[in-house]
């Protein structure tokens, strides 16, 4: 279990680092509960999202879903970061 949380995360930090390049340094470098919450959910979602755009036939209501998730866990990405680099 162990191995699969961290797998979430490494998988979560890394599509977040891509999605989001100009907070990269601070992906790699802030550890933190929360964050390292939204790593796996993000990982959760945007494995999800693959799976849905690779299926034939395509569910465009489901890739619609899981890209506003995806989306919205961005920004919520973004918020924590800052609110981490300002209590630092």
């Amino acid at each position: 279990m162990v191995t699969l949380e961290m797998s979430l995360l490494r998988n979560g930090r890394a599509r977040l680092a891509l999605a989001l390049p100009q907070h990269r340094k601070q992906l790699r470098a802030i550890k933190n509960r929360d964050l390292d919450d939204l790593f796996a959910a993000y990982a959760r979602a945007a494995k999800a999202l693959d799976k849905f755009r690779m299926e034939v036939p395509r569910r465009p209501e489901l890739i619609e879903e899981y890209q506003t998730a995806c989306a919205s866990l961005e920004e919520d990405a973004k918020r924590l970061l800052a609110r981490l680099t300002n209590q630092r």
